[in-house]
């Protein structure tokens, strides 16, 4: 049988494509790699009439083996039952896959890999495992059809075998079948696949999921840690690629911007030191606003609306904390939420108990100084040691390191210096803590202040090192200043016209009162490999690693994070007035039928009737279509014409429109200018074909051209000889 040609590579590609799904799901390369290899080469070992297979007795030593092995893997890890089970399961089917070829093997094998799948479904939150799982599922509609087959052909032949003696020779036996066999089994393939795929969407759509993994109240603690910042000498930096948002600039005629030293997104400042390297976010007067979609509610009293840049975010993964530039003077969020704004410093956030952002928008007055209302300190930075560096360091400078600067052109002067100094060849930018040296690093361990370890000695570190460096020096001279942390990023995309930030961009900086109430922007960092100031041109890798880290932003909310809030989104996206609709049809259907029954006087009992005819009568006009629709084609393929019609039923002529189907489907088309009987004997077919052919032409001439007209019975013996035409001329053609 044709069909069954690629049954034995779609099976063992089912299989084995299940036992990647597992390996993804369980994350295990080395797992991936040795049972990939071996179910690989079972395809060389045991496929074909003169494979190789393992003696049941093996088989079952090595199940043994792996299972009490599994089970004192679930003994040791009892907090991965689910892996293990994964893991038992992938050699359970290795092993299988070199087990003697039979129709209970291959069961088991398709049993397996469903297991496989299933399992992996417990704990993989990939979207590469949702690909595969999508794909397995197709694949397993159409293996399984396969299969039936299969194991049908297969038990005829062991049931033909068994009958004949083994002394007498039993030929290669094939099945009898159709001539439409194929196209049949594609049909019925089709239709599963598109009943299997439409069923899951709409089972989906309609049950949402409570996911548990992330809720607001852990987003926002998440999000809070930028309030605090403590400085670990033996912490390393992980520069991630994974995209966090993307930022677009226009400005009140809608044009894209493009900043000329990059976009710095603050999310928090932290102006208050608590000792041992830990610095806090100080001041706290806060306001509450509610926010509406497609409508910019105003932050502050103060700030230039008219000419205001309007910053788009659109944000790939949930975050309590909203990062702008300075300043804001609106924002609309999508949803709308409640935002917080600390009018000390200018930052804002998410009240507790909301949704987590998609996307939001934000006016932006654009000024370059930042202005706070409140300045005032309770915990300064103090330490004799950085004191004396920062003062030998002002005398370096030519600044009068007698008092304490004053005036706030001063500052200014004093916290360049600073600036400067950290950007000189002394210092050196690193994420990673393997480069100092192990009596340094003990030494900084047992110091109370890590922020003077790193000035007066150690001299690398990241930028958190940098930014708490500068703004040290600067309170031992008594200069206000604070840390401000967020991101910092210069990467553009020329497509969508927007910045691209990654989790690598975060960034922590410096800002000084170098007015009254007025802050300035200054960078510490120095500007060297890896460092968040100095950002290349994404490469091609880069742009299909973010490509990439956006679906998977994707199916991690909308698929596995399905649950009632996305639900509702998705209804009201179709269509944001659906139920109005609904209910305005349902409501003019019941005014209908009330009108009718008020009219007749007739009562619930009546208008029951009422949609009992009704029903019927479109149940009959369905049925009226399908009988004109095969009323029509028959009378196109035999040419019947409308006088031809009303003498002549099509019903009695539909066993000679069947005759012509099957022989066009051969090859053997009549042409219009030669009479039917003459065409059948010109035909090469057998004795047996051509009177069989002949007599239903015969009968065809007599009710068309005579006044034969065949009753119910003998209408369907035409058409059974039909079909018994069609088996003889499939029987020559194979």
């Amino acid at each position: 049988m044709k069909v069954l040609k690629s049954y034995r590579l779609l099976r063992f590609s089912l299989v084995l494509s299940a036992i990647l799904a597992q390996c993804v799901a369980l994350n295990a390369i080395s797992v991936l790699v040795i049972a990939g290899t071996l179910a690989a080469l079972s395809w060389y070992v045991t496929e074909g009439p003169r494979g190789k297979s393992i003696p049941a007795w093996l088989s079952r030593i090595l199940i043994i083996v792996w299972f009490f092995y599994s089970l004192f893997d679930a003994i040791v890890i009892q907090s991965q039952l689910p892996e293990v089970l994964g893991r038992f399961v992938v050699g359970l089917t290795v092993v299988k896959m070199y087990e003697k070829r039979t129709v209970e093997n291959e069961a088991q094998l398709l049993l397996l890999s469903l297991l496989l799948l299933a399992v992996g479904t417990l704990y993989a939150t990939s979207v590469f495992f949702g690909l595969l799982l999508i794909v397995w599922s197709g694949l397993a509609a159409w293996v399984l059809l396969l299969y039936q087959l299969h194991q049908g052909m297969e038990t005829m032949r062991s049931e033909r075998y068994d009958a004949v003696p083994i002394k007498y020779p039993t030929p290669w036996t094939r099945p009898i079948t159709g001539l439409h066999v194929r196209k049949t089994f594609r049909r019925s393939a089709l239709f599963f696949l598109l009943f299997g795929f439409v069923g899951s969407v709409i089972f989906f759509v309609s049950i949402p999921r409570k996911v548990s993994d992330f809720s607001i109240e852990q987003l926002i603690a998440m999000d809070e840690t930028l309030e605090r910042m403590e400085l670990k000498p033996d912490q390393d930096i992980q520069l991630s690629n994974k995209k966090i948002m993307s930022v677009s600039l226009r400005n009140k005629f809608g044009e894209s911007i493009r900043l000329p030293k990059g976009l710095r997104l603050r999310g928090a400042a932290l102006n208050e030191y608590q000792g041992e390297g830990v610095w806090e976010t100080g001041t706290h007067f806060k306001s509450s606003v509610e926010t509406v979609s497609d409508v910019f509610t105003p932050l502050t009293a103060t700030g230039n609306r008219e000419d205001a840049l309007v910053m788009e975010v659109s944000l790939f993964q949930p975050m309590g904390k909203i990062y702008s530039m300075y300043k804001p003077v609106g924002i609309e969020t999508d949803p709308p939420t409640t935002v917080t704004m600390n009018l000390a410093n200018s930052t804002m956030g998410i009240v507790l108990g909301s949704a987590p952002l998609q996307s939001y928008r934000v006016q932006i007055d654009p000024e370059d100084i930042i202005v706070s209302p409140y300045s005032q300190r309770q915990n300064y930075y103090r330490n004799k040691d950085v004191l004396a560096l920062a003062l030998e360091i002002m005398k370096t400078n030519s600044i009068d390191p007698g008092g304490v600067p004053t005036s706030f052109e001063a500052r200014r002067i004093v916290a360049l210096a600073f600036e400067s100094y950290l950007h000189s060849n002394e210092f050196s930018y690193s994420t990673s803590s393997s480069g100092v040296p192990i009596l340094r690093e003990a030494a900084m361990l047992r110091a109370n202040d890590p922020t003077a370890e790193f000035l007066l000695r150690m001299k690398r570190g990241h930028c958190e090192f940098f930014a708490a460096a500068m703004v040290a020096m600067c309170d031992t001279v008594d200069i206000p200043s604070r840390i401000v942390t967020g991101f910092y990023v210069d990467r553009w995309e020329e497509s969508s016209e927007s910045y691209i930030v990654l989790g690598r961009d975060a960034h922590a900086w410096v800002e000084v009162e170098t007015g009254p109430l007025a802050w300035e922007t200054f960078d510490p960092t120095p500007s060297s490999s890896n460092s968040p100031i100095v950002q290349e041109p994404m490469t091609l890798a880069q742009n299909i690693r973010i490509k990439w880290d956006y679906l998977e932003s994707i199916w991690q909310e909308y698929v596995f994070g399905y649950d009632t809030f996305i639900q509702s989104r998705f209804v009201s996206s179709v269509n944001p007035n659906w139920k109005a609709h609904l209910q305005e049809v349902t409501n003019s259907f019941k005014n209908i039928l009330k009108s009718i029954s008020n009219w007749f006087d007739i009562g619930a009992g009546g208008r029951l009737w009422i949609n009992l005819v009704m029903g019927a009568a479109i149940l009959f006009g369905f049925a009226l279509l399908i009988v004109r629709w095969r009323r029509k084609r028959t009378s196109q393929l035999l040419n019947l014409l409308k006088d031809n019609e009303e003498n002549v039923a099509v019903i009695n002529v539909e066993f000679y429109a069947e005759l012509q189907r099957n022989f066009a489907r051969l090859g053997f088309i009549r042409p219009s200018h030669i009479p039917a009987m003459t065409w059948v004997q010109s035909l090469n077919l057998s004795k047996e074909c051509v009177i069989s052919a002949l007599y239903l032409s015969s009968k065809y001439y007599e009710i068309r051209y005579g006044r034969y007209r065949p009753s119910r019975s003998e209408r369907i013996v035409l058409l059974q000889k039909v079909r018994e035409l069609d088996m003889l001329l499939g029987k020559e053609s194979q």
